[in-house]
C-alpha cells in the first residue's frame, strides 16, 4: 500500500469513528422538513444546515433546537458550505419546488447550471462523502451529478421512486386492508411521468396478490391495480395543485435513505443510481431496487418483471436519456 492509499485510509478511519455529520444543502420546505424527519428518527448526527440566506437557516436551526431537547441523538446547526467537505452525507434540496404546471423535466437546465457549481465543490473537498440529490428532475441530475463530480457511482445516489414506493404500497395496504409494511412492492424507473408500478412481483404475507386474494376470498380485480398505480403516478401533482409543494414525504424519504448510509443497514430502497450495464438499459440513472450502506449503493437489485413492466421500464429509461442528451451544462 503507498503512502497515499494510508493516509486516505487514515482519513476514511477517521471519518467513520467521529459523530456523523449530515449537511442539507438548501433550507427551503424540502431541506428543513428533512432535518426535522432526520430529528425525530433519532439518527445520531450533527445536522449542519446550508442556505444562501444564511438568516433563513439561522431561524430554521432556532426552530428545530425545541425539538432537538427530545430527541437527544440528533444536534443541528446552521453553516457554511465548507462544512460539506467534512460530510458523511450532502443532501442537495436546491430547486425542487414545484409549479404544477411544468412537468418535472421542463425546468432541467434551470436546475442544473445551480447544482452542477455545488457539486463540484463538494467533489473537489470531499472525496468520501456521499451526494444525496433531491433536486428534480432528480433522475437526470443524479446521472448529471456523477459525471460532473467524478465520484464512484455509488456514492452519487438520488431519492428517486422512494416516495412513490411507499405511496403504491400504501395504496395497496389501503385496497387489500393490511398494515402497508407488510406489502413487499416498488415503483421504478423514472421519479415521474414514466415510472412503473410494478404489481407482478408485488407481495403480501410471502403471496402475490392474486394468491393472496384467493387465499382470503378476495376478488383479484386488475382493473383497481391499474387505478392504484394511476393514482400513485398522479399523487404529486395533486398535492401541488392543493397545497402548492409536497415536502412530508419527501423530507421523510430522505431521512430514511440517510439513516440507513449511516447506520449501514443493508436496506433495500427504491433510489436513483447509475444502472448496472447487467441490466441492459443503457447508461442512465434511474431507480430500482438497491441495497444501501455506508457506502452507498452497495448492489442494485433485479426483481422480476412481466413483459408490458420491461417494456414500461426500457421507455423509461429512453425518456430519461433523451433529457440526459438534452442537458445544456
Amino acid at each position: 500500500m503507498s503512502v497515499v492509499e494510508v493516509i486516505q485510509s487514515i482519513d476514511q478511519n477517521y471519518v467513520r469513528s467521529r459523530i456523523p455529520r449530515v449537511a442539507i444543502v438548501g433550507t427551503g420546505l424540502v431541506g428543513s422538513t428533512t432535518a426535522y424527519a432526520l430529528l425525530l428518527s433519532k439518527t445520531p448526527a450533527e445536522i449542519v444546515l446550508i442556505n444562501r440566506d444564511k438568516r433563513r437557516a439561522d431561524g430554521h436551526v432556532q426552530d428545530l433546537r425545541d425539538a432537538e431537547v427530545f430527541s437527544h441523538t440528533t444536534r443541528v446547526v446552521a453553516g457554511h458550505f465548507d462544512d460539506c467537505c467534512s460530510a458523511d452525507v450532502i443532501i442537495i434540496t436546491v430547486g425542487v419546488s414545484q409549479s404544477g404546471q411544468r412537468s418535472r423535466l421542463e425546468s432541467l437546465n434551470e436546475t442544473a447550471a445551480i447544482l452542477k457549481n455545488l457539486v463540484l465543490k463538494v467533489a473537489r473537498c470531499n472525496p468520501h462523502g456521499i451526494l444525496l440529490i433531491a433536486s428534480n428532475p432528480v433522475d437526470v441530475l443524479t446521472y448529471a451529478a456523477w459525471k460532473w463530480s467524478g465520484l464512484p457511482p455509488n456514492r452519487v445516489i438520488g431519492s428517486g421512486t422512494s416516495l412513490d414506493t411507499s405511496r403504491f404500497r400504501r395504496r395497496l395496504a389501503e385496497h387489500y386492508g393490511v398494515a402497508s409494511d407488510n406489502v413487499h412492492a416498488y415503483v421504478i424507473g423514472e421519479h415521474g411521468e414514466s415510472q412503473v408500478p410494478v404489481t407482478s412481483s408485488a407481495r403480501i404475507a410471502g403471496m402475490s396478490l392474486e394468491n393472496f386474494c384467493r387465499e382470503l376470498g378476495l376478488p383479484h380485480d386488475e382493473d383497481m391495480l391499474r387505478k392504484i398505480a394511476n393514482d400513485t403516478r398522479a399523487t404529486g401533482l395533486e398535492i401541488i395543485r392543493a397545497k402548492g409543494a409536497t415536502y412530508y414525504g419527501i423530507g421523510t424519504a430522505l431521512a430514511r435513505i440517510t439513516g440507513a448510509i449511516l447506520r449501514d443497514e443493508h436496506a433495500v430502497l427504491t433510489v436513483s443510481s447509475l444502472v448496472p450495464e447487467s441490466m441492459g438499459l443503457g447508461e442512465v440513472s434511474l431507480s430500482l431496487p438497491t441495497i444501501i450502506t455506508r457506502d452507498g449503493v452497495a448492489r442494485v437489485v433485479s426483481i422480476p418483471l412481466d413483459v408490458s413492466e420491461r417494456h414500461a421500464l426500457e421507455a423509461s429509461a429512453e425518456t430519461l436519456k433523451q433529457y440526459i442528451a438534452a442537458l445544456k451544462t
